[in-house]
């Protein structure tokens, strides 16, 4: 095969780079919110560093007392100073602490397992996307005891900014079907305390 012949080698989509590549990444840093325990809604951050000195991102928002992966976003190969400027930006609203990968990555998984457990399905971003900047769920991955649900793990949906009265209801009514009435426990037209519009530039 000539030179002229030789095909250019297949440059991937930002999607497609963090579904197959993001794993070879070496971590570059963690973040949650200070307070995610006591409010089981976490917002935890995972970037990785690129050789050529950028960061790949994705943030989750995980409510660990019944959504699960609420909504997530993700940047693509950016300069330090911008996945700087996105931190500040959220610790704004939160107070951010570092934290190690295995925590966040125990965070995001039981959040996950938790609400598929109890029928709902995570942000569609996440399934598509943002899952593959997490390691497979393996007995590497040392395991902690994040906790799910409210009193006895029994499921609390507050209703969230993320959340209008129709997608409310349709919750509630999925949770009746899958749980039966009386075994979980909802409140209604209540701002999410984490919620932020950068979520909304993807």
């Amino acid at each position: 095969m000539s030179k002229k012949q030789k095909q250019s080698p297949k440059i991937l989509s930002p999607e497609n780079y963090i579904r197959q590549r993001a794993r070879n990444l070496p971590f570059f840093k963690c973040y949650v919110n200070e307070e995610w325990e006591d409010h089981g809604l976490a917002h935890v951050t995972i970037a990785r560093n690129h050789v050529n000195g950028n960061i790949t991102f994705c943030s989750y928002l995980v409510d660990l007392k019944c959504l699960g992966i609420k909504d997530t976003f993700y940047q693509f190969n950016v300069p330090e100073y911008e996945f700087d400027e996105y931190k500040e930006k959220l610790n704004l609203r939160l107070d951010l602490i570092e934290c190690d990968y295995i925590l966040a990555h125990n965070i995001v998984y039981a959040g996950w397992v938790y609400a598929e457990d109890i029928g709902l399905q995570p942000h569609k971003d996440f399934q598509s996307v943002t899952r593959y900047m997490l390691e497979e769920d393996t007995n590497e991955i040392p395991l902690y005891d994040i906790t799910t649900g409210g009193d006895g793990g029994k499921p609390v949906y507050i209703q969230g900014a993320f959340e209008d009265d129709a997608m409310a209801k349709m919750i509630v009514n999925r949770l009746e079907k899958k749980l039966g009435p009386g075994n979980f426990d909802y409140v209604l037209s209540v701002d999410d305390p984490l919620y932020d519009d950068s979520y909304d530039e993807n």
